[in-house]
């Protein structure tokens, strides 16, 4: 195991003491030292996890593959990538979407093997998608953050992007954060406006918040 891993989960003791920001800071610094490898050994196990995850196969239990919508994200800044899953979503004819900002929320856009492109405010890729989906059309999210504790809680890039997307969502919409191992703290600041997650998958945890 890396000397990043280890440092950070000795320090877990002292995070709780740290402000949103500078925990922010913290987390981002210790996600962004990992190693190729690293990333590719994370994403191999949390697709793989999700693959087999309840989240999902209750879904196609249910419901046709082609009528299920799942949300994923393109990642960076160090973040996991869900791409080794969205193409086991593609091979099952599920349908995938990303993110697209729309004002102080976010619109979800078709994510094809030959989506058109065009770039968010902060340098991001959206699918150009004339009809996309708003929150209580997904049956499940996965969504990307900095930090989570076990309860749910979850620390993003500092927008509120996704709290104020989900803040009425209904039953129907499973959200779950990807993460790293090393982005787990004994518990988060949480703030009135911050939206619980469903369940976390990081490289060797497939946790059920609620």
């Amino acid at each position: 195991m890396s000397s990043n891993f280890s440092d950070t989960q000795s320090s877990n003791c002292d995070l709780t003491q740290l402000s949103r920001s500078d925990l922010r800071k913290h987390l981002r610094t210790a996600r962004n030292a990992l190693s190729s490898p690293q990333q590719s050994n994370a994403s191999h196990n949390i697709s793989a996890q999700l693959q087999g995850s309840a989240w999902l196969n209750q879904r196609l239990s249910q419901k046709s593959a082609n009528t299920v919508n799942i949300a994923l994200y393109l990642s960076h800044d160090g973040e996991v990538s869900p791409q080794l899953f969205c193409e086991y979503l593609w091979d099952l004819g599920v349908n995938v979407y990303l993110p697209i900002i729309h004002g102080a929320t976010l619109l979800f856009g078709a994510y094809k093997k030959d989506s058109q492109w065009q770039e968010n405010r902060f340098g991001i890729a959206e699918p150009i998608d004339p009809t996309p989906l708003t929150q209580e059309q997904l049956d499940m999210v996965c969504l990307p953050l900095v930090g989570f504790d076990k309860k749910g809680g979850r620390l993003g890039m500092g927008g509120g992007f996704y709290d104020k997307t989900f803040a009425n969502k209904t039953s129907k919409t499973t959200l779950i954060g990807l993460a790293h191992d090393i982005q787990e703290v004994p518990q988060l600041p949480i703030e009135s406006w911050d939206v619980p997650l469903d369940g976390i998958v990081t490289d060797n945890q497939c946790i059920l918040c609620r």
